[in-house]
């Protein structure tokens, strides 16, 4: 026989309040000027003045989870993945919180990591739980696939996998695992025609490849020393 079961609560839990957030900043970003910075903290996104001025909550999404937050390079807006929707879409807002959020992908079910936006600030590039490597057109909302892991990631390095672009937004540069070594190797991806590089062989294990600001070299960890390949 069920047992009818009633609690009396005044639900005191999920009425609206105040929390810290300092203790549970999950992801940060500075603006290209320096002068202030953009945090993740219980799942809303805010800024923060290097020295002066106001801490702004941009979401306000109570109930909505906005994670990894980038600042754009013409310091205009920041992206994020929002689950507004249900699922995380690519999400952007003007830095100044007027104005609404413009959500500019329809990806559905699954997870996203951190957006990396081109120089030119018209491009993002992320990684998906898929670990696919994907670059968003933020005008359109057009999405591209640049390549795919061959081997199996798990969170944290799907957490930490890092993109970089050349000065001109032509060239993104990242590592994966190869399939013959199981080393990383470097990539590089033209924008231009579509086409994917690989630049190191993998026979050593090559990481975290980074354009230097002119975009003439990449710089990346590695057994070996430093080495230039071709740029912007």
């Amino acid at each position: 026989t069920e047992v009818p079961v009633s609690v009396v609560t005044d639900q005191q839990t999920l009425r609206p309040r105040t929390e810290k957030a300092d203790s549970l900043i999950a992801w940060s970003n500075v603006s290209p000027t320096g002068q202030r910075a953009v945090f993740e903290a219980r799942g809303d996104v805010l800024t923060a003045p290097a020295e002066y001025g106001a801490v702004m909550n941009l979401t306000r999404s109570s109930g909505v989870a906005d994670r990894y937050p980038q600042w754009s390079p013409d310091g205009k807006s920041i992206a994020y993945w929002s689950d507004r929707s249900g699922e995380y879409e690519l999400t952007i807002r003007p830095v100044d919180g007027t104005g609404a959020e413009k959500t500019i992908t329809k990806l559905g079910a699954g997870f996203r990591y951190a957006p990396y936006w081109s120089p030119d600030s018209r491009s993002i590039a992320f990684a998906d739980q898929a670990m696919r490597v994907r670059i968003v057109d933020v005008a359109s909302g057009a999405v591209s696939d640049v390549d795919q892991s061959p081997q199996w990631l798990r969170q944290g390095p799907l957490l930490g996998w890092r993109f970089s672009w050349s000065a001109v937004s032509r060239w993104l540069a990242y590592s994966r695992p190869h399939t013959a070594t199981g080393n990383n190797a470097v990539f590089l991806y033209d924008t231009t025609n579509r086409t994917r590089r690989q630049v190191t062989s993998a026979y050593l294990n090559d990481q975290q490849p980074v354009f230097d600001p002119d975009g003439k070299y990449l710089y990346y960890l590695s057994d070996r020393a430093f080495e230039p390949v071709y740029g912007n």
